[in-house]
């Protein structure tokens, strides 16, 4: 998962039966499409990443979950975006693409589920994003999943509402692969163990 080894988290992780596998982008930050640190080709390092826990670990597809939190998250939203054939599920924290946001039809056509959590009261990446210094621009939200929403033709005609960690989240269902969830809590900006053990439960994990 795209996420700082914090124990909590890491523990949540494990008791799904899964691995924590962090990696990081160049010190600290990632050069995804319209970020503020062009540099490495992330989507080759992220393909190499997990070719390598492929043949090394016996890593698989349908038990892979791609995660992350703020910048993290967004490249998580791009890596599933390019990638998203090589993951069960998306399951990210407070970070989405950003502008310009890219077209369903860059997407792959096998976006996988996803679960997001965002905070209303996130300042450091809110809601409807934000620019940075008048050159770079957080993405919308709600924009950013619609766009893999339309690319993995969701019924958003039955969308509904549940609940996951006691936070009502917004489930759209009848995608190609699983359903779209956003969860909207009151929080900041955060990424919690209980939320990420709601968010692997709904998903599938353990299998």
């Amino acid at each position: 998962m795209l996420l700082s080894p914090q124990c909590p988290l890491v523990d949540t992780t494990i008791s799904h039966h899964l691995a924590f596998v962090a990696v990081d982008g160049i010190n600290g930050s990632w050069s995804f499409p319209n970020s503020a640190r062009p540099g490495r080709d992330e989507k080759t390092f992220i393909a190499d990443v997990l070719e390598d826990l492929r043949q090394r670990y016996g890593f698989t597809a349908d038990k892979t979950v791609i995660g992350g939190f703020s910048i993290g998250a967004s490249m998580a939203w791009y890596t599933a975006c390019q990638q998203g054939e090589k993951a069960a599920a998306l399951l990210t924290f407070s970070g989405v693409f950003w502008d310009p946001l890219p077209q369903p039809k860059d997407c792959v056509t096998e976006v996988p589920p996803v679960i997001h959590f965002h905070g209303t009261a996130d300042q450091t990446f809110p809601l409807e994003g934000r620019s940075l210094g008048g050159h770079f621009h957080q993405g919308n939200a709600y924009e950013s999943l619609a766009i893999l929403r339309s690319r993995a033709k969701c019924d958003t005609k039955h969308a509904k509402t549940i609940t996951l960690d006691d936070i009502k989240c917004d489930d759209v269902p009848d995608c190609i692969r699983g359903d779209s969830i956003m969860c909207i809590h009151n929080g900041g900006h955060e990424a919690r163990a209980d939320m990420l053990d709601a968010g692997l439960t709904a998903v599938g994990f353990p299998r």
